[in-house]
């Protein structure tokens, strides 16, 4: 019987709790040597190998690569008998491999990088360093040419160049050898090699007796291995087993998410196994296409192809299984010729702004096919513009993003992408992966043509030059997905957007018209809600000179934000925290601290003091610049009247040219038997009356594991309450990403009560004696005894009393139904903040609120909630920017990320604050940074750097080369860029 062995994620230091595989070095079956590198992993410190001391044979069930595991958890398995592929799922390890973890060394050969989905091999156009120079890590010690560009190649090992050395003009296989970098420079080879086109080692020079130069092993050109790691991951069940015939897990796993039949696979597995290898061979390549196809043959001597001619003839190929239509429009551009060049725009980004403004009512144009029978939609317009590269060639430049992207902005990118692009100096993500693509040969007096889509785009749109009756516009589509009237009604409404650019983009220095509806009005743009939402746009507004009414339901601003929601929650956690901090006082050598007393009516009086501090000197500035501010209840009599209920006084009406609606959410409270009840008698508090409490409570048992949930737990568990938490749902934050989560529900765990999956049954009593009945997780019934019950279930939007029907417009459930740009379906009526629904944070109203006022005075702007970020204040602080790796995939981002452990921080060690965790998420295609993840004690100052980072879309080159000072927390971001970066590198050099 076959003795198997487990190979466990090692531990490097005490920190060290879980690894990333970054690599696998050896593949199923593979026979592996005491002393073999199996794998390389990402610890919490740096990337290291992974060395077994078993003898045997690699079999799976393997992590995949960029799977997180758990120190000790099962990484893959040595059998003692060949041929074994897998261990069986009934089958008891209970064996280790002998493992150790040691630095990882890169390796000693400078491989020909993969730079593009596309590129088979590179040829060598120049060495920047000499045999025998030093050299270091991060230089660039050569460029080859790719199928797309002329790139740099850098090294990432110190040591000195050494032969046998591919020479200029050398055409070297991806993955291949180019030179190599010896640690000793004695051993330096000064032997060099010419490669030809078929990869023949053509000629030698200056060979040392100690070098023997070999011929690269060369693959059969009929294989052409296919990256297993850009397969869609899903949790769809493993394909049926092949018949008569054996495949491995992982094998049929692969086969099920590309839809391969696994008994038309071949294998090449011991004893006649289909792996994973198999499976990915089955899914033809472009170039693999191109050479199965029939060929003809025509007289001639023929020469090789260069790298992009063979390319472009691969993809040319492999377009010809797309099924594909045209059709044409006729447009006139004139008008936005001119208001291009009113604004220093190029046409070509005009046009591309255009056709992201028409895309935004037809998104099909901007999705693909993804074999087998899946539809893959695309919210980021990556558009590619074709550009005619020095010396002969088409290179396709991407402009990414252009729906979140001013004109400015694209014009900027547009004017440095270009002239690199005619060079062909452009790096991959820069010209990878397009969603829509744009020809124009109008410029070169083309009357009419007709565009090539290429598998990975759904459109090309090829755009001709302009005569008596337009320019001519003309769509290839992918008939899989999308039809003629799809095509038809893009076109149509592109010919609209470009004929009239005064709808979309300003001519010249003159603004466009502004939304506000001209009219007798009383005024202008009246905004219902005085709270971050209301405040800022009425703010925004009155600076562009627009009479302003804000109505407000309170005799001072400020909404929930000021008066019962972020400002004196953060007053109480302010003094929760310098109690808490007393705990940490003997550690680090003070002493006669550690017993503070809190004096609750010092607290109240302080916090009430700042409340009313700050809503004077809101209504002191609203008033100083001119917002008509007035206290009352207002509601819609129809789209341009309001009626006001004032505090005090007969109502009135007001007429406006439009309005913005920013009137909150109050608290919900659930239909749990007993809530309502004593909800009326007090005995059930929510966000709006705990502010009304005398005292802090004894016991409190506190219903809901969102922010405010958890804040209110930990505060009265830090004024000496006995707490219970419920919450419904297996984790508590839904909005914050899971493992932050998790981890956090951990360490509430230590310090009262946390149940999730609990189902409420009961709320009884009066206030000072209620009685809160649930089931755990486990469906055993609990009762806890406590003074007051806080109802922590969210909010949800009431406009009942608004009268909405009057005006016209819709909700989308319980929240007022808005876009992006904040506007209802009334286009004079607009809505920001809790009442639209989305995030109920007040930097989110905020925004929102400047969005609504921008549009109003005939900008274009949007929300855009992939930006945003929100802070819990428990201790250690939750917190995001952004997008999790998981939101990322769901909108089709290829994600990845990294993370650190405070623990490792000197900092934190310093100021005894190591719980939790910083997480980075990057998109590998531009390797932008587009989400970071708190859970640390001073969130809420870190998360500035993050929002700058994301919002700028700032790369991991950058905040890596950022400079951060020492000792700080800050530094962390810089460690995790790099620490991502390498990963990138390791990986992509792996598939390579």
């Amino acid at each position: 019987m076959s003795a198997h062995y487990v190979i466990t994620m090692p531990q490097l230091s005490d920190t060290m709790t879980e690894g990333v595989v970054v690599t696998w070095e050896k593949n199923p079956g593979d026979k592996v040597s005491r002393g073999d590198i199996v794998a390389t992993v990402e610890t919490d410190k740096a990337i290291m190998d992974v060395e077994v001391f078993t003898e045997g044979y690699l079999v799976g069930p393997m992590v995949e690569v960029g799977a997180t595991v758990l120190v000790g958890g099962a990484l893959g398995y040595i059998s003692d008998t060949q041929g074994d592929v897998s261990v069986a799922e009934d089958e008891v390890v209970t064996n280790k491999v002998s493992v150790e973890i040691v630095p990882h060394d890169s390796g000693t050969p400078i491989l020909m990088p993969q730079l593009s989905d596309t590129m088979t091999e590179g040829t060598v156009v120049t060495w920047d360093k000499a045999i025998g120079d030093k050299v270091s890590r991060g230089d660039i010690v050569a460029t080859v040419e790719t199928d797309k560009a002329i790139m740099d190649v850098e090294i990432f090992t110190d040591g000195f160049l050494s032969g046998p050395l591919a020479g200029v003009d050398s055409v070297i296989q991806v993955g291949h050898p180019m030179a190599f970098i010896v640690a000793d420079q004695e051993k330096v080879s000064t032997s060099e090699v010419t490669i030809s086109a078929n990869h023949q080692v053509a000629e030698k020079s200056a060979k040392t007796e100690h070098v023997a130069v070999s011929k690269p092993v060369t693959a059969p050109q009929s294989v052409v291995q296919t990256d297993i790691s850009q397969i869609p991951q899903t949790s769809a069940k493993p394909a049926a087993r092949p018949a008569n015939r054996y495949a491995s897990p992982y094998a049929r796993k692969i086969a099920s998410q590309m839809g391969v039949d696994l008994n038309q696979v071949s294998a090449t597995g011991p004893n006649g196994v289909i792996v994973s290898a198999d499976v990915a061979k089955s899914r033809p390549s472009m170039a693999e296409v191109a050479h199965q196809l029939p060929q003809v043959q025509v007289p001639g001597q023929g020469r090789a192809m260069t790298s992009m001619e063979k390319a472009v003839a691969h993809s040319m190929t492999a377009a010809l299984t797309l099924p594909t239509f045209h059709a044409t429009f006729n447009i006139k551009p004139e008008k936005l010729i001119a208001a291009a060049k009113a604004r220093s725009i190029s046409v070509t980004v005009a046009i591309a702004k255009a056709c992201s403004v028409a895309m935004q009512k037809h998104p099909m144009l901007n999705c693909t096919y993804q074999p087998i029978d899946k539809i893959v939609e695309r919210t980021n317009h990556d558009f590619g513009l074709a550009v005619a590269a020095d010396g002969g060639g088409l290179v396709v430049p991407i402009l990414h993003n252009v729906e979140q992207k001013s004109l400015e902005q694209l014009q900027a990118e547009w004017s440095d992408l270009m002239p690199r692009a005619r060079m062909r100096k452009l790096a991959p993500a820069e010209y990878a992966n397009p969603t829509f693509t744009i020809s124009n040969m109008g410029m070169f007096g083309v009357t009419h043509f007709t565009a090539i889509p290429t598998p990975g785009i759904a459109a090309i749109m090829a755009i001709a030059a302009n005569g008596p009756e337009g320019m001519p516009v003309t769509i290839t589509a992918d008939h899989r997905v999308v039809n003629g009237a799809h095509v038809a009604a893009y076109l149509a409404d592109l010919k609209k957007i470009i004929e009239s650019p005064e709808t979309w983009m300003s001519e010249g220095s003159q603004a466009p018209a502004s939304p506000i509806p001209e009219g007798n009005w009383d005024v202008q743009v009246v905004v219902i809600g005085g709270g971050p939402g209301g405040e800022d746009c009425a703010r925004d507004l009155v600076e562009h000179g627009v009479k302003v009414a804000m109505i407000n339901n309170a005799p001072l601003p400020g909404g929930e934000c000021l008066w019962r929601g972020c400002i004196p929650s953060k007053a109480w956690r302010h003094a929760a925290d310098i109690i808490r901090n007393r705990t940490h006082d003997a550690a680090i050598g003070i002493t006669g601290t550690d017993k503070p007393k809190l004096a609750w009516d010092a607290l109240e009086t302080h916090r009430k003091s700042v409340l009313q501090t700050r809503g004077e000197m809101a209504l002191k500035t609203d008033i100083g610049v001119k917002i008509d501010v007035r206290e009352g209840f207002a509601s819609f009599v129809d789209d341009h009247t309001i009626e006001i209920k004032p505090a005090e006084g007969k109502p009135y009406k007001m007429t406006f040219g439009a309005a913005v609606i920013a009137t909150g959410a109050p608290p919900f409270v659930p239909p749990i038997p007993g809530a309502k009840e004593c909800l009326a008698t007090g005995g059930v508090i929510t966000s709006d009356t705990v502010w009304n409490l005398p005292k802090p409570p004894k016991k409190l048992g506190v219903i809901g594991g969102g922010a405010i949930g958890i804040e209110m737990a930990q505060i009265f568990h830090d004024f000496g309450t006995e707490v219970i938490l419920l919450e419904g749902k297996d984790r508590p934050l839904m909005e914050v990403e899971e493992e932050i989560a998790k981890h956090l529900n951990e360490i509430l765990k230590q310090e009262f009560k946390v149940e999730t999956s609990a189902k409420i049954i009961d709320i009884s009593g009066k206030p000072g004696k209620m009685a809160l009945k649930y089931t755990n997780a486990e469906g055993t019934e609990e009762t806890f005894a406590c003074d007051y019950v806080l109802m922590a279930t969210g909010k949800r939007p009431d406009t009942a009393a608004l009268n909405l029907e009057k005006a016209g417009v819709v909700l989308d459930g319980a929240a007022i139904k808005a876009d992006t740009q904040c506007r209802t379906n009334v286009p004079h009526i607009y809505g920001v903040g809790d009442v639209i629904g989305g995030y109920m944070l007040a930097h989110t109203a905020a925004t929102q609120g400047r969005v609504a006022a921008a549009n109003l005075t005939g900008e274009t702007l949007k929300y855009n909630q992939d930006l945003d970020c929100g802070v819990i204040f428990s201790r250690p602080e939750a917190g995001f920017v952004g997008l999790s790796v998981a939101q990322a995939k769901a909108k089709g981002i290829d994600a990845v990320e990294a993370k650190m452990p405070m623990s490792i921080d000197a900092k934190a060690m310093i100021s005894l604050e190591t719980q939790g965790m910083i997480k980075l998420v990057a998109d590998k295609a531009t390797q932008k940074i587009i989400g970071v993840h708190f859970l640390a004690d001073h969130t809420d100052t870190l998360i500035g750097e993050a929002v700058m980072m994301v919002s700028a879309g700032i790369t991991l080159t950058q905040a890596a080369q950022a400079i951060h000072p020492h000792p700080t927390q800050t530094e962390l971001f810089g460690e995790l860029a790099r620490r991502l970066q390498a990963r990138l590198r390791r990986t992509s050099k792996a598939k390579a």
